[in-house]
């Protein structure tokens, strides 16, 4: 069989091809040549880019190597240092980074990343309207929450929620988190009984001395007596709408780090609450990205 090399129009045609999404197979049809031949150049083509990328930014994916670490130095992170130390070198943006993860041309796979990328779940449209019952004051609907609590601009508005081990398992970890200072707390509980829950978070934020000005939860069946602990703090306490967990988007991010430390389906009985302050004196030590790289106790000195 004679055997016909690409001509570089032959190639900017499947690479346009390509770019618009079409298999290799359908581009092969198209262009009248066998998918194999496609699948050598753009194999080789990869090879080339990566050799090229390992060479260009050789001293940050060294760097890189070094310092990654999925639990407290992420991409963001490392990007920012490196530019902060190597002036001079030449330093990719932090989607780039990504970008080249996505592609497979750097040591970096997708499974190392702090967050992992989850199938998109289909939408199941139950969502129902819940009856608040307003007769006592202190529990609210998330709808009647002040705007200004929106802004973060003051430490003492916490949001509250648990994150779970393995299943039916009575064992879990009470996550509390300051609106404005991203800092965390994290509080140990053998039981799901509401008034157990209500006891030791009230326990706790008394003994840590914890700034309250309002609560915000979401509807599981464990903060039921919550609005005693808001009670006898003299705040407001709101709920979350019915499936709606991105009305508290700041403790969903921050139980995404606790994951990192507890992977999700770990047993959390013989799991301590010292290790658990460490894990929070970690996170709130982490530089962050929205503070310019700057740490939640840091934020949290400024207030």
């Amino acid at each position: 069989m004679n055997y016909t090399q690409l001509t570089e129009k032959k190639k900017v045609e499947i690479d346009t091809l390509l770019n618009q999404g079409l298999s290799m197979r359908k581009v092969a049809s198209i262009l009248g040549i066998h998918h194999s031949t496609i699948s050598r150049y753009k194999s080789k083509k990869y090879k080339k880019r990566k050799i090229d990328i390992e060479k260009k930014y050789e001293i940050f994916i060294k760097y890189l190597f070094d310092h990654y670490d999925r639990k407290t130095c992420s991409i963001e992170i490392c990007v920012y240092k490196f530019k902060k130390s190597h002036r001079n070198a030449k330093c990719p943006t932090v989607k780039q980074v990504y970008n080249w993860i996505n592609d497979g041309k750097i040591f970096l796979t997708r499974d190392k990343l702090c967050y992992k990328k989850r199938k998109r779940k289909r939408k199941s449209g139950m969502m129902e309207h819940f009856e608040w019952n307003l007769a006592h004051k202190t529990v609210l609907p998330i709808s009647l929450r002040p705007k200004y609590v929106e802004l973060r601009n003051e430490i003492g508005h916490l949001e509250i929620d648990s994150i779970v081990g393995k299943r039916n398992e009575y064992d879990s970890i009470i996550s509390i988190v300051d609106r404005c200072t991203r800092k965390i707390w994290l509080i140990k509980a053998e039981y799901k009984n509401e008034y157990y829950i209500d006891k030791k978070i009230y326990e706790y934020i008394i003994k840590n001395e914890i700034e309250v000005k309002s609560i915000t939860v979401d509807n599981g069946v464990e903060f039921n007596a919550l609005g005693i602990t808001a009670k006898k703090l003299g705040v407001k306490l709101y709920k979350c709408d019915p499936y709606c967990s991105f009305q508290r988007g700041t403790n969903e991010r921050m139980n995404g780090m606790v994951r990192r430390f507890i992977p999700k389906g770990r047993s959390l009985k013989m799991i301590p609450q010292i290790y658990l302050d460490d894990i929070a004196f970690e996170i709130n030590f982490m530089p962050k990205k929205i503070f310019d790289f700057k740490s939640s106790f840091e934020i949290e000195s400024k207030y």
